[in-house]
């Protein structure tokens, strides 16, 4: 009895397992495209036309390598402001400005209030398209006048730049007033000390947020694959953040010819033995007027020197105001 039932069992499971022998010979054959599918669908006559059939998603055909290495754009260095509520008064020749660690959208409400609070001046009328608010006019040594506020992004990000200027009316248009026969101090320091004082409770205003939008500053990658600076101010106002950038970044200016837009900079650099470039004891800095308000920020080294040359332009960068 136990040997019919092994029987049974052997012969059970023998049968399972033929079907699987051949399994691997009764594959179809791989579709990869609709040509290829048409093709096996008629030779196994599926279809007797197999025109109706449409290539919604094509296979791509042949895929050619260009490069093994791909380059990608470096990102754009942004460096905010120093410190929020950071405030400083500018002097350039005849212009004054307050410097303001905060987007122009949020110095807007800011500007309004000091309008409602001063006891001299009155709003006479605001542009949030512009940036410039102007006061309703007064007299000032027998001459109608008025002051004019304008607010424009910082050369760094999420900053601010408050120019003031004081204007008569002359012939039913307004002209600026020589500092020396204006009250253009004292405007700015009332301003400077209203804004030291207040906080920016008031929030961002929607109607200026097109004021954070413009850039007065861009970090750009000439022909050579070098790195420089370009400031949407004139050649004055480049001159001098520049200089002022480099004293704040440490660097030491050996000399400097502002009719050249050159900077002379004591920067030493010894090679190793296993680097062949020549050694640098100095690098220039450039300063150059591309356009009419617009200027390139630069140095005179090469593509040998690239690393060192970006290095200055950064730190170049991350100081100007």
């Amino acid at each position: 009895m136990n040997s019919l039932i092994k029987i049974v069992v052997f012969l059970a499971l023998a049968s399972c397992t033929t079907n699987l022998v051949n399994k691997d010979e009764k594959v179809k054959p791989k579709i990869s495209s609709v040509e290829k599918n048409s093709s096996i669908l008629l030779s196994e006559r599926v279809l007797d036309d197999s025109s109706f059939i449409l290539d919604n998603y094509p296979i791509p055909g042949d895929i050619e390598v260009i490069s093994d290495e791909y380059k990608t754009k470096r990102p754009k260095q942004l460096f905010s402001a120093a410190a929020m509520n950071e405030i400083r008064l500018h002097k350039l020749g005849e212009v004054r400005w307050v410097y303001l660690g905060l987007e122009p959208s949020m110095v807007w409400p800011m500007i309004l209030e000091f309008f409602e609070g001063s006891e001299s001046l009155s709003l006479g009328n605001a542009d949030s398209s512009t940036g410039i608010l102007s006061s309703k006019s007064f007299s000032f040594k027998n001459q109608k006048t008025k002051v004019e506020l304008k607010i424009e992004p910082g050369l760094q990000q999420s900053s601010s730049e408050i120019f003031v200027s004081h204007l008569a009316s002359k012939d039913e248009l307004w002209e600026i007033i020589p500092n020396e026969n204006s009250n253009l101090e004292a405007i700015v320091e009332e301003l400077y000390d209203f804004l030291s004082s207040t906080s920016p409770t008031s929030g961002t205003s929607l109607l200026a947020l097109n004021l954070n939008t413009t850039n007065k500053t861009e970090v750009i990658t000439n022909d050579l694959g070098l790195r420089e600076i370009k400031l949407k101010v004139n050649f004055a106002r480049a001159w001098a953040s520049t200089r002022r950038s480099l004293i704040l970044s440490g660097f030491k200016i050996i000399d400097e010819d502002r009719n050249e837009g050159k900077f002379y900079l004591e920067y030493e650099v010894r090679r190793s033995i296993f680097n062949q470039s020549p050694s640098l004891s100095s690098v220039q800095v450039l300063v150059s007027e591309s356009k009419k308000g617009e200027c390139t920020i630069s140095t005179n080294l090469g593509v040998d020197n690239i690393d060192i040359s970006e290095d200055i332009i950064s730190q170049i960068n991350q100081a100007l105001t």
